[in-house]
Parts: C-alpha cells; sequence; structure tokens
C-alpha cells in the first residue's frame, strides 16, 4: 500500500510540474502576445496624436496641409482598425467559439468570384492571376472562412510578388482531399521562418511589412482556420518562387 501511494503520489508531483511548466509557457506566449500587440498599436497611436496636434496647431495653414495632415489620421485609424478585427477573429477562432457552417459548394466558382471581387486590386498591380483546375471539385466547408484563407494567401502573394508578377492559384484533388495552392514569383522564404510564419506578428521582413501595412496576423489565422477545420496547409519553396498551399474536405457525392 505504501508502495502505491509512493507511486501515485510520485506521478502526480510529475503531473503537477508539467501542468506548471506549461502554465509558465503560456504565460510568456500571453506576455509576449501583448508585447507584440502594444508595438503594432504603438506607431499609428503616435502619428494620430502627432499629426492630430499639428492640424490643431497649424488649422490657418494651406489647405494641402491640412488633407495631408487628416490622410495621415485616416490611414493609421484604418491600420487600427484592420489589426483589431484580425485580433477579434483569430480569438473567435482560437477560443472554440466559432461554429463551422459546413455546406457543399463548387470550389472552382468560388475561387473565381474571389478573384473577380478583387480584379482591381490585380489590375494595380498589372498582375494577371492564373487559375488551373483539375476538374469540378465540390466541396464541404464554411464558405466564408474558406474564402477568408484564400484571400489572406492572395493578399500575401501580393505583397512579396517580384517583378515578374506571376500570381497562380492552382485547385487539384489530391489524397482524398482538395487542394488549393497559391503561387507567386519572388524571394525564396528562408528556411529558419518556414514555420515560424505562421506565429501572430511574426515577420521575415519588418521594413518591408511596414511598407505595404501588414500586420503579421493574416498568417495565423490562415493556421486557426484550418487547425479548426483540422485540415492541412502549408508553404514550399519552390522554383522562380514560393506556394501557400491548404486542403478541404471533399464533399460526399
Amino acid at each position: 500500500n505504501l508502495n502505491s501511494l509512493s507511486e501515485q503520489l510520485e506521478r502526480s508531483i510529475s503531473d503537477l510540474h508539467e501542468a506548471n511548466e506549461k502554465l509558465q509557457a503560456d504565460i510568456e506566449r500571453e506576455k509576449e502576445f501583448i508585447s507584440n500587440v502594444s508595438h503594432e498599436l504603438k506607431t499609428p497611436l503616435a502619428l494620430i496624436q502627432g499629426y492630430a496636434e499639428g492640424l490643431k496647431v497649424n488649422v490657418n495653414e494651406d489647405e494641402a496641409d491640412k488633407n495631408f495632415y487628416c490622410d495621415v489620421i485616416m490611414d493609421e485609424a484604418e491600420k487600427m482598425n484592420r489589426l483589431v478585427k484580425q485580433l477579434l477573429d483569430l480569438s473567435q477562432i482560437e477560443s472554440e467559439s466559432l461554429n463551422l457552417e459546413r455546406v457543399d459548394f463548387d470550389l472552382g466558382q468560388m475561387v473565381q468570384q474571389v478573384l473577380k471581387k478583387n480584379a482591381l486590386l490585380f489590375r494595380e498591380k498589372k498582375i494577371a492571376v492564373q487559375c488551373e483546375e483539375d476538374g469540378e471539385l465540390a466541396v464541404n466547408a464554411d464558405y466564408d472562412l474558406t474564402e477568408q484563407v484564400l484571400l489572406n494567401y492572395l493578399n500575401n502573394a501580393l505583397n512579396h510578388v517580384d517583378d515578374r508578377g506571376i500570381i497562380r492559384v492552382d485547385l487539384a484533388r489530391l489524397a482524398g482531399r482538395a487542394r488549393v495552392t497559391v503561387f507567386n514569383s519572388g524571394q525564396p522564404i528562408p528556411e529558419e521562418s518556414l514555420e515560424k510564419i505562421w506565429n501572430s506578428f511574426y515577420k521575415v521582413d519588418k521594413a518591408r511589412t511596414r511598407a505595404y501595412g501588414g500586420t503579421g496576423l493574416g498568417l495565423s489565422i490562415v493556421r486557426a482556420i484550418q487547425d479548426a477545420y483540422q485540415n492541412g496547409y502549408g508553404v514550399s519553396n519552390v522554383a522562380g518562387g514560393v506556394a501557400f498551399w491548404f486542403e478541404l474536405d471533399l464533399a460526399d457525392h
């Protein structure tokens, strides 16, 4: 009995130690997350405050200056609005409070619809997005969340495409799943960053990310959505560029 009690006590202490280590790791992650959010908000808040004060002091200056000050304030407010919205989306998905509204739909039609809605963005960068389909693909998934994953990949491709301006969306049936791959011509992702890019606020090139107003949350939202589906996602450096992919369940027909 004493031996049995000793073993149980040892197991309990071991479990407590493991739980404590996990708690410490969670606390560190939360601290880092809060620090990153604060850092992301600090710059736009400082700019808004500075230009608002400048606008008040120089209210009688010429119209061009006033318009410039107002444009900066609106741009920075929009960045904060986008960041807060993405944080709320990420929080809702990761807290498992999001109900997946699964429906059957044609994946090719959805992709074409997304490309059509965002055609203006592609035209501005003089990019004709190619789309290759491997026959009709009926999938079972949450339509809006699937659209969000695709949009996040397309935005990422737009922000990193090189002067060749090649973006391609491939749809294929692979190992009992539908797979969507978004390729963009450009520089490969450093090997040490391939796993880290899915982490919140991780940025391979911080200067470039600031230039296009990225938050570093787009790929974390992809990860959270795909984890909720229990479906695969990933990225590979391929010849001439980078390919991001995600998978969906096929519809039962």
